[in-house]
């Protein structure tokens, strides 16, 4: 269901919900901050308080009119309820002025709030919410009274389908379409439906078929996901040594798996977390762990593995499998992988699985390397929770002090080219450490016609999704 808490737990998920829930601050077309709920905001000098001026004429879709209460309400009932998508922990209070002026507190000075917290976190109305003691098992109609564009008019959980309906006159503008319905189809269906002029945007098609959307006489938009395919490896076991992982990343063939897995339709991803096009990248050139077979069998024998008369390696003695995990989405890349460790001399044991069951086995630790795509984009606040934090999608990372430090400092870092030096020497550790090895970076497709533009936006979609269909292509 289109509703914080409800919503299916991805940016998907995330952004459909955007249409129907405002945040404080949104983003124009370059990806830049640009005014929500908020109308108006300013920073302290000493960046532990920010102002908020609410737009007078937003209103909650039952006809009650958007309040600073609310906004306040929303940061206490997260602190006590947490939200996936945007932690409100780094909020001290919020001081009420008058309806549509409030003062927001924050514990430290962070300068990337106005493009992560605020930009994040939905607002919730408060005379909904209030009285709901758990807001994950709060899926009645009710629960989606948001405050945007549109309205949640329809709901078909089998059928994977949405109706939208617009509201009328918005703050952020007028709503271009009196519907918007969202279907699922697979890529032959929605073309076909395109070709017939019943459907009018392709949300994702797959690189491979932009060539036949393109000779139909649609309109396609392309650009990096940022959605990196990555080698996840389990610090707790086998792979708790650097040396090793990166001699596993010296033995596989990424060029090679892009030919297979992605024709056309993928570059090959930087090592050092961000991708270039980020504003985040640095240009210093990081490892690319260049395929070499010879010096990840010499670092492998340096770390005390063994290959026996048949060439498959050993450690103390006894034959290693390598247990690979993935889950439905990454099929193909997961058997290339491991066709390469096989050829390199691993006996590998690839098992693919359904998404619980592959979050049971990382949370178990039950496993050796796992494949997983995971976005890079959004502010850099959340590298915490992506690289040390426990989710099946992140890196799982235990160690390194200077890594750690390195986070918490671009944290507290006061401009944003302050940022980007911290984040430069982040890179570098990020790449020798590996707490994931970066694999590619897979290219996404929006087919949309004469009605609308889709482009894709720097930076993705608030939290970092990466999509074209900001809710802003559906204003006026």
């Amino acid at each position: 269901m289109l509703a914080p808490y409800v919503h299916r737990k991805n940016g998907i998920g995330y952004l459909y919900t955007s249409y129907i829930f405002d945040t404080l601050i949104g983003q124009d077309t370059d990806g830049n901050p640009a005014p929500g709920l908020a109308r108006a905001w300013s920073r302290s000098e000493d960046g532990l308080s920010y102002h908020f001026d609410l737009q007078r004429d937003a209103a909650w879709h039952d006809g009650t009119t958007v309040t600073a209460e609310d906004v306040a309400f929303t940061f206490r009932y997260m602190a006590e309820h947490p939200y996936i998508f945007g932690s409100v922990k780094s909020v001290d209070r919020v001081d009420v002025s008058g309806p549509h002026d409030l003062r927001v507190h924050v514990k430290r000075a962070e300068y990337g709030l106005i493009e992560g917290l605020f930009s994040a976190v939905p607002i919730l109305p408060k005379h909904i919410y209030e009285g709901v003691a758990d807001p994950f098992r709060f899926a009645a109609p009710e629960a989606a009274i948001g405050s945007g564009p549109y309205r949640l008019a329809g709901y078909d959980k089998a059928q994977g389908r949405y109706l939208l309906e617009a509201t009328g006159e918005h703050p952020l503008g007028k709503p271009r379409f009196s519907q918007i319905r969202i279907v699922r189809m697979g890529p032959d269906a929605g073309l076909q439906a395109m070709g017939a002029g019943e459907v009018d945007v392709i949300s994702y098609l797959p690189p491979e078929r932009v060539a036949e959307a393109t000779t139909a006489g649609f309109h396609v938009a392309t650009a990096p996901s940022h959605h990196v395919l990555r080698l996840g490896f389990n610090h707790r076991g086998r792979f708790a040594s650097k040396d090793l992982r990166q001699a596993i990343a010296y033995a596989l063939d990424r060029i090679a798996l892009l030919a297979i897995a992605y024709p056309g339709g993928a570059e090959l991803a930087d090592t050092g977390y961000f991708q270039s096009g980020s504003r985040w990248h640095s240009d210093e050139t990081t490892a690319a762990y260049t395929y070499d077979p010879a010096l990840a069998r010499k670092m492998l024998t340096a770390a005390g593995w063994i290959r026996n008369g048949a060439g498959r390696w050993l450690a103390q003695g006894d034959e290693i499998r390598l247990r690979l995990i993935t889950d439905g989405r990454e099929v193909k890349p997961a058997r290339v992988i491991a066709e390469q460790l096989e050829a390199f001399g691993f006996s590998v044991d690839l098992r693919v699985m359904e998404v619980a069951s592959l979050h049971s086995l990382v949370a178990d630790g039950d496993y050796d390397l796992t494949v997983f795509s995971s976005s890079t984009l959004g502010d850099p606040g959340n590298i915490k929770r992506r690289v040390f934090g426990r989710g099946w999608n992140s890196d799982r990372f235990a160690a390194d002090p200077e890594m750690a430090a390195l986070i918490k400092a671009q944290a507290v870092a006061q401009s944003q080219d302050e940022r980007r030096k911290v984040l430069a020497k982040f890179q570098q550790l990020y790449a020798d450490n590996l707490p994931s090895y970066m694999l590619v970076n897979p290219l996404m497709a929006t087919v949309f016609n004469d009605k609308l533009s889709a482009p894709f936006m720097p930076g993705g979609v608030a939290i970092g999704v990466p999509s074209a269909l900001h809710k802003s292509i559906f204003l006026e």
